[in-house]
């Protein structure tokens, strides 16, 4: 038996898992079947679009989303209070929000929404609010409810920025960028528990690159010392699950539990902790259940903030960090990178200090506003913007410096022009960990309100 893994079966009190084992709820309906509970639908993305991308709040509704929604949830997982934090601080990660709503959550790739919001009308079958008996006889999204209204669509939205904008799930997907932190165990424990409790649970899938992609859990059998997890895939119909049934594998290995990929995704994520409080009576269920690293490493994970956003999807933007690494993003593979006020956004949460590489390439000539940003629990070192002219095919190229000790962060830019040397991908943007959320964004003309502080270390 790999390491951890006889937890799996043991939670809950449970002896091993059978092949074919239903998940027992409680005498209520049969199992998550996939071609009866899954959508009619696949999971939608550019070419697919049903209308017009749904608009993001306004970004004073993020704000006081962290500012006031996050409270509790950060005091209890991070004796962190958000309302204390400076404005700029609350400003550069309500931006991130946003920016990952108007590209991801609001627009392309619904598979978080999708998950949820099948898992609901599974659970609740008299929640449907158009006239199918269940999630598979929906033919599209926008099917009109008895008001007319695509009561359907709305709900999956709803639900995709519900899961984007929650602390703990924010929090868990910082962990996205450093894989070895996921206890793999612990989190396979938690999607069995949930599993036999309800018989569903949405997880996220992820991968070297940070693509993400999120499925539901709707079986888990013991296979040769390993795992089996049954899926609903909402990139496919219900009635595509008739002829190809999606399973994920974990195998026994000495280290612990290995993911065998699938569909190019290798790890696996559970961050809807709501489910498990409910399946299990372990109590105050966060992130930290299924880390290897104390919340102390976390905090360091956090702070400081290097933000960069460009409001113009004409310029393409390449954020690298003082090592040469490009900061990158967690994003899925229709995220809609062209969308939003600032399409161009960049997050390097935990930013150490150095410089930080902006490499501005336009694809063709526009006018374009950056602002870069610098913050801390201490307030802001570094808030700078600027407006710039940039003609088609050339380059600007801009160095963040971030100081090891106090004292102002500074800004310096330079035009390059046409034929400049091309830069390095990175793929950053609107969503998660040490990087972020967001594209990479621009160029600075001047350093506006900066300030000396004492660079914040958690102890």
């Amino acid at each position: 038996m790999l390491r951890g893994l006889a937890s799996v079966a043991a939670a809950t009190g449970a002896g091993p898992l059978l092949a074919g084992e239903a998940a027992g709820r409680d005498g209520r309906d049969a199992a998550f079947d996939p071609t009866r509970h899954g959508f009619g639908f696949r999971n939608w993305g550019r070419a697919t679009r049903y209308f017009d991308p749904v608009p993001a709040p306004e970004r004073a509704w993020f704000r006081d989303r962290v500012r006031d929604g996050w409270r509790e949830a950060a005091r209890e997982t991070l004796g962190l209070r958000p309302g204390d934090l400076p404005p700029v601080l609350v400003d550069a990660v309500a931006t991130q929000l946003r920016t990952a709503v108007e590209q991801g959550a609001g627009t392309n790739g619904h598979c978080y929404g999708m998950v949820l919001t099948a898992q609901r009308y599974f659970d609740r079958p008299d929640a449907i609010p158009v006239d199918k008996r269940s999630a598979s006889e929906i033919a599209h999204p926008t099917e009109p409810a008895a008001s007319g209204e695509p009561a359907v669509y709305h709900e999956i939205v709803d639900r995709q920025v519900e899961q984007v904008t929650r602390f703990r799930s924010w929090l868990a997907r910082r962990a996205l960028l450093h894989p070895s932190w996921i206890d793999q165990a612990a989190v396979l424990r938690d999607v069995r528990a949930v599993v036999r409790e309800t018989g569903t649970a949405s997880v996220i899938l992820f991968d070297g690159s940070l693509t993400a992609h999120q499925v539901l859990v709707h079986d888990v059998t013991e296979v040769d010392g390993g795992v089996r997890l049954g899926l609903y895939d909402p990139n496919l119909s219900a009635r595509t699950h008739e002829r190809r049934r999606p399973t994920l594998e974990f195998v026994a290995e000495s280290e612990g539990p290995r993911m065998v990929p699938y569909d190019g995704f290798t790890g696996l994520l559970f961050t809807r902790y709501d489910q498990i409080d409910r399946a299990t009576d372990r109590g105050r269920v966060g992130p930290f259940d299924h880390l290897r690293v104390a919340p102390e490493r976390v905090r360091e994970a956090l702070f400081p903030v290097v933000q960069v956003t460009a409001d113009d999807a004409a310029v393409d933007v390449y954020l690298t960090d003082p090592a040469g690494e490009p900061v990158r993003r967690l994003a899925g593979r229709s995220t809609a990178r062209e969308l939003g006020r600032t399409p161009r956004i960049g997050t390097c949460f935990g930013a150490d200090p150095g410089e930080y590489s902006v490499t501005v390439a336009a694809r063709e000539a526009c006018e374009y506003t950056l602002r870069t940003v610098v913050a801390d629990r201490a307030g802001a070192l570094l808030d700078a913007s600027g407006t710039e002219r940039i003609g088609a095919d050339e380059v600007s190229r801009c160095t963040i410096t971030v100081p090891e000790n106090g004292g102002d962060a500074t800004v310096d830019h330079r035009r390059i022009g046409p034929g400049g040397d091309d830069p390095e991908a990175a793929d950053t943007d609107g969503s998660d960990a040490r990087t972020a959320v967001g594209a990479a964004g621009g160029v600075a003309a001047g350093v506006l309100g900066t300030r000396a502080y004492d660079r914040f270390r958690s102890t």
